[in-house]
């Protein structure tokens, strides 16, 4: 496990801590208190006892005050709660340190405790944001450059053309629309991926592409689509439902009669997408690697977004469901 891993990790990384900082202060006072050294285990246990309840208390004040109140911007509410709860929690200290033997709990302890937790508090914060966007960085270089290797395959751009020398021949009052179909959605999906986030509508435009393109090259493929509920100004992750429609065209192709279904709801900024394909349960030609799905599990995480993500395999049918709650929106 790397050091980032650990760092993400709330019992490891505090674990790590307070074994550190009690370490330190049984070092100082080891040194100074010579009356200690016949009982190191007495003096462990005194420092715990002071020290694990002020802990606490930090932790407490960080994760439900200034979590809840102050990054949310209920400033008034904030400061009133963080001043009740430190009055009571200095009280309760001074009668905890009497009755506990520790000496008499004083007032700059509790102001340092104070300022010291929660400045530590917000520098946690800002390296985890540091943190997060790196990690969107990468995903996102990483699916740019993903796209490209795909898109400037031989192989990709052989098909193209030739689908598109084919209806010249048959359909070419069609062929400027199927170009500008191609050209649109290469152009979108290079700046797409240099983005964090792009407007919901525009995503559903460009898989409404995709699926036209697919479709004009598998004349077979039947797809329904259904959108429902207002996208205004929305956003989302770029190429978010790209990998599962990939998917869905993917291993629809091998049926005879391939189908795929998309159903969309989007309600205040939750959002709920479903996509069904047929797939042949037996002789396929094709393997499932997983990677897209993780890819976009992967994603959900790196982008903090609070989803429910579940994929079902019935009857030839394979199903995926993704909820996500509290979208962003446009500024």
């Amino acid at each position: 496990m790397t050091i980032l891993k650990i760092y993400q990790n709330f019992i490891l990384r505090n674990l790590i801590v307070n074994i550190l900082v009690i370490g330190i202060i049984f070092v100082c006072i080891y040194d100074e208190m010579n009356y200690y050294k016949k009982d190191c285990l007495v003096l462990l246990q005194n420092i715990c006892l002071g020290y694990l309840p002020m802990y606490v208390g930090v932790t407490v004040s960080n994760m439900f005050i200034i979590n809840k109140f102050l990054f949310r911007k209920k400033y008034r509410v904030f400061w009133v709660v963080f001043i009740i709860y430190w009055i009571c929690f200095y009280n309760l200290m001074i009668d905890y340190f009497y009755y506990a033997g520790l000496g008499k709990m004083k007032t700059l302890s509790i102001i340092s405790l104070i300022f010291n937790g929660t400045c530590l508090y917000f520098l946690h914060m800002v390296v985890m944001k540091k943190v997060s966007q790196t990690d969107k960085d990468i995903i996102n270089f990483k699916s740019e450059l993903s796209f490209l290797k795909q898109q400037l395959n031989p192989h990709f751009l052989l098909n193209a053309m030739n689908n598109l020398y084919g209806e010249s021949l048959s359909e070419p009052d069609k062929l400027p629309d199927r170009i500008l179909n191609l050209s649109d959605m290469l152009r979108y999906q290079i700046e797409a991926t240099k983005k964090d986030y792009v407007l919901i509508e525009d995503e559903l435009d460009f898989i409404k592409k995709y699926i036209d393109y697919y479709s004009f090259r598998n004349e077979r493929l039947s797809v329904t689509q259904k959108y429902d509920g207002a996208f205004d100004n929305i956003e989302i992750p770029p190429l978010f439902f790209l990998p599962l429609v990939e998917n869905a065209v993917k291993f629809s192709g091998e049926n005879a009669e391939p189908f795929i279904h998309i159903d969309l709801k989007m309600k205040d900024q939750n959002l709920s997408f479903t996509i069904k394909n047929n797939y042949l349960d037996s002789g396929s030609r094709l393997s499932s690697t997983g990677i897209g799905i993780e890819n976009l599990k992967r994603r959900l995480e790196v982008y903090g977004l609070k989803h429910e993500l579940s994929c079902k395999k019935e009857k030839n049918i394979f199903t995926v469901k993704l909820n996500i709650w509290h979208l962003p929106t446009a500024v």
